[in-house]
C-alpha cells in the first residue's frame, strides 16, 4: 500500500470517528432540548393549574361573602376573579398534549361555567332568599367540591409530571457531562494514534533523510540511506539518491567554474585598468581642449564633466538642485537679433531632448558680466538600446568673429557709400546721352543700354548691401503708420509692371473689400512684397499667372502670399532661402543674376514690424511665399 493510501486510511478512520462523535453529541443535544421542552411545558402547565385553583377558591370565597353579606363590593370581586378565570383554560390547554386530560379540562370547564351560572342566578335573588345558608350548604358546596376534588387531582398530576420531566432532564445533563468528559479523552488518544502512526511511516525514514543531508553539506556524500519502499517515501529517498549524484558531478563541474572565474576576474581587472587609463588620458585631452565643453546627464541635466575652458566661460553650477535652476536662470541668452532665449532652447537642453544641434549662436550675459556671443554645438549620448543618457555640448567664444563682422559691415557701408554717388553719376550720364545725343549707329545705341542696364543693377546691389548693413548695425529706421492694404498691394504691382510684361506673365491681385488696414512702413513693405514679386517673375514660365493675395489672420494679423508657377523648390533648400547671399543652385544662379540678399532683407523688414514669413514649395508645381504685418489696433 502507498504512503499516500496509508495517511489516507488513517484520516479517514479519524474522519468516521469525527462523525460518530459529532452525531453522538447531536443525539444528546436533541434529547435534552426534548427534555427541556417537556419540562417548560410541564412548569407552565403546573403553574396554570395552581393559578386556576386559586381562582375557584377565591370565586367561592367571594360568592359566600356575597350571600351572606350583600355588600354590593364582593359581586364586583366576584365579577372580576371570574374575567380572570375565563382564560385560563384556554392558556392551559396549550400545554395539554393528551386527548384524555384534555377532555377532563373541557368537561371540569363545564362544571365549573355551571356552578358560576347557578351563583349568579341565586346573587340575582338573593334579596328573595330567606334561609341563605342552608341555600348554600344544598346547592352552591356540592358541585363546588366536586370541582376542586377535580382540581386537586389534576394538580397532584401535574406535580408528577413535572417532577418526572426534572428528573430526566438530570439524566440527560449527567450524561451530557460523561460525553463532554470523555470526547476529548478519546480525540486526544486518537490523536496519539494518528502521530504514532504518521511517525512510524513518515517522520522516521525522513529523519533519516535529513541527518543524510546534514552530512553532504559538510561535504561526506558517503552515506547510508534507508531502505526505499513501493511508496512516494521510497521515491523520495531514491531522488535523494540521485540528487547527491548530481551534487557530487556540479561539485566538480562548480570547482572547474571557479577556476575560469579566476581567470576572467584577471582579464576585467586588467580591462578595467586599461580603461581607467584611456578615461584619464580622454579627460586630459578634454581638459586641454580650447573649447568649451561640457557633458550632462539625462535626464536631470547635471553638469558631471567640463573643462578648464567652460570654467572660465560659464563656471561651475552649483551641487544643490534649486541653486543649480537659479544658476542657470541668471544668465541671460538672446539670438543674434536680440530676441531672448529661454534656457531650455540651449543646445544642451536641446540636446538632452534628442536633438542635434550644430551652430547656434547666441549672445550669453552671466548676471553682473558683459555680453559674450557664443556659438553652441550639441549632441545627445545614447546607450546600447538607442535611450538618451546624456549630452556633449561645445561653447566656443566668438568676440572675434563678431568683431571681424562688425569691421566688414563697417567696410562695405563705407564702400558702398562711396560706390553709389558715382554710380549714380555714370546713370545719368548715359540716361542723359542716351536722351539727347543721337548715336552714330545701332550697335552704339545697344552698348549704350548694356552699360545703362549694368548701372541699374550695381545700384540695386549696393543699395542690398547698404539695408543688410543697416538692418544688422540696428541703424535701419521704419516709419510705421495705417496704411490701405490694397494700396500696397496695387503700388507693388506697379513697381513691378514692366518686368512681367516682358517676362509675358499675368499679375492677378486678389484682395477683399473689407480687408483692415495694416500698421506698418508703407515704403519697405512694398519693397518687401516687390522683392517676392520678382522672384515669383523670375521662375514663373511665360503666359503665366502670378497671383498675389491679400487677406485677414487671426489674431490681427494681414497674409500677403505671392504664388507662381514655376518649377518649386526642393525642400532641403527651403532652410537656406533666408540667409544672405543664398540662391537656389549654380544653373538658376547664371539664368537669374542676382545678389542674394533679397531675401534675408525681406525677412528682417518684415520680422522688424512684428510679422513673420514662410514660404510652402512642390517641386514641379510652384511655390508660395507670404509674409504677414499687424492690423491697426
Amino acid at each position: 500500500m502507498s504512503l499516500r493510501g496509508r495517511i489516507f486510511a488513517v484520516i479517514g478512520i479519524m474522519v468516521v470517528a469525527a462523525f460518530i462523535q459529532t452525531g453522538a453529541v447531536v443525539w444528546l443535544h436533541r434529547e435534552r432540548n426534548a427534555s427541556e421542552e417537556a419540562m417548560s411545558s410541564s412548569a407552565q402547565r403546573f403553574d396554570h393549574q395552581t393559578r386556576m385553583g386559586r381562582v375557584v377558591m377565591e370565586l367561592e370565597n367571594v360568592q359566600l361573602s356575597y350571600l351572606l353579606t350583600g355588600q354590593s363590593a364582593f359581586r364586583v370581586d366576584f365579577d372580576r376573579h371570574w374575567a380572570e378565570y375565563a382564560i385560563l383554560p384556554t392558556q392551559l390547554g396549550q400545554y395539554i398534549k393528551d386527548e384524555n386530560d384534555k377532555r377532563a379540562l373541557t368537561e371540569l370547564d363545564a362544571q365549573l361555567r355551571r356552578w358560576h351560572q347557578l351563583v349568579t342566578d341565586l346573587m340575582d335573588r338573593r334579596d328573595q332568599l330567606t334561609d341563605v345558608p342552608r341555600v348554600v350548604a344544598e346547592q352552591t358546596s356540592p358541585p363546588m367540591r366536586q370541582i376542586q376534588n377535580a382540581l386537586d387531582s389534576a394538580q397532584r398530576q401535574d406535580l408528577a409530571e413535572l417532577l418526572r420531566n426534572i428528573a430526566n432532564a438530570q439524566d440527560l445533563n449527567l450524561r451530557n457531562s460523561i460525553v463532554a468528559i470523555a470526547l476529548p479523552a478519546v480525540n486526544i488518544i486518537m490523536l496519539l494514534v494518528l502521530v504514532a502512526v504518521l511517525a512510524r511511516i513518515l517522520l522516521d525514514p525522513l529523519a533519516a533523510i535529513a541527518e543524510s543531508a546534514r552530512q553532504i553539506s559538510g561535504g561526506n556524500f558517503d552515506v547510508r540511506l534507508p531502505p526505499a519502499k513501493r511508496d512516494e517515501i521510497g521515491a523520495l529517498i531514491k531522488a535523494f539518491g540521485d540528487m547527491t549524484t548530481a551534487v557530487q558531478r556540479r561539485q566538480h563541474d562548480l570547482t572547474d567554474a571557479l577556476s575560469r572565474e579566476r581567470e576572467i576576474s584577471q582579464m576585467y581587472a586588467a580591462l578595467r585598468a586599461n580603461a581607467e587609463q584611456e578615461s584619464a588620458r580622454l579627460q586630459a585631452t578634454i581638459a586641454t581642449v580650447p573649447a568649451a565643453l561640457v557633458i550632462l546627464e539625462a535626464p536631470s541635466g547635471h553638469v558631471v564633466l567640463q573643462n578648464a575652458a567652460a570654467d572660465m566661460l560659464i563656471g561651475r553650477e552649483p551641487d544643490a538642485e534649486g541653486d543649480r535652476q537659479a544658476y542657470w536662470e541668471s544668465f541671460h541668452a538672446s539670438y543674434r537679433d536680440g530676441r531672448h532665449c529661454p534656457v531650455d532652447e540651449w543646445g544642451p537642453r536641446r540636446a538632452l531632448r534628442g536633438e542635434v544641434v550644430v551652430g547656434q549662436e547666441l549672445v550669453v550675459k552671466p548676471q553682473g558680466g558683459t555680453p559674450i556671443p557664443i556659438l553652441v554645438s550639441a549632441a545627445p549620448l545614447r546607450n546600447d538600446l538607442g535611450a538618451i543618457t546624456g549630452a556633449v555640448a561645445a561653447f566656443q567664444d566668438i568676440t572675434n568673429l563678431y568683431e571681424v563682422d562688425r569691421l566688414k559691415n563697417e567696410f562695405v557701408s563705407v564702400v558702398s557709400h562711396e560706390l553709389r554717388t558715382p554710380l549714380t553719376s555714370i546713370k545719368g550720364s548715359l540716361q542723359l546721352l542716351l536722351a539727347e545725343v543721337p548715336m552714330p549707329d545701332p550697335d552704339h545705341r545697344v552698348l549704350m543700354d548694356v552699360a545703362l542696364t549694368n548701372t541699374d543693377r550695381l545700384v540695386r546691389i549696393i543699395n542690398d548691401i547698404l539695408d543688410i548693413s543697416k538692418i544688422e548695425a540696428g541703424k535701419l529706421e521704419l516709419n510705421r503708420r495705417p496704411f490701405d492694404a490694397h494700396e500696397l498691394v496695387n503700388l507693388s504691382i506697379q513697381s513691378v509692371g514692366q518686368i512681367a510684361k516682358g517676362s509675358s506673365v499675368t499679375l492677378t491681385p486678389v484682395v477683399p473689400v473689407d480687408i483692415p488696414k495694416v500698421y506698418a512702413d508703407p515704403d519697405r513693405t512694398i519693397q518687401a512684397i516687390v522683392n517676392l514679386l520678382s522672384n515669383a517673375l523670375k521662375y514663373a514660365p511665360a503666359r503665366s499667372d502670378v497671383t498675389i493675395e491679400a487677406r485677414p489672420e487671426p489674431p490681427g494679423l494681414v497674409t500677403f502670399a505671392i504664388s507662381d508657377k514655376g518649377r518649386g523648390i526642393p525642400p532641403e533648400k527651403l532652410c537656406q532661402l533666408f540667409q544672405k547671399f543664398q540662391q537656389i543652385d549654380g544653373a538658376d544662379t547664371r539664368k537669374f543674376r542676382g545678389t542674394g540678399l533679397g531675401l534675408a532683407i525681406t525677412k528682417a523688414l518684415v520680422e522688424m514690424q512684428g510679422g513673420t514669413v514662410a514660404v510652402v514649395s512642390e517641386v514641379g508645381k510652384g511655390s508660395t511665399f507670404s509674409l504677414t504685418i499687424p492690423v491697426v489696433r
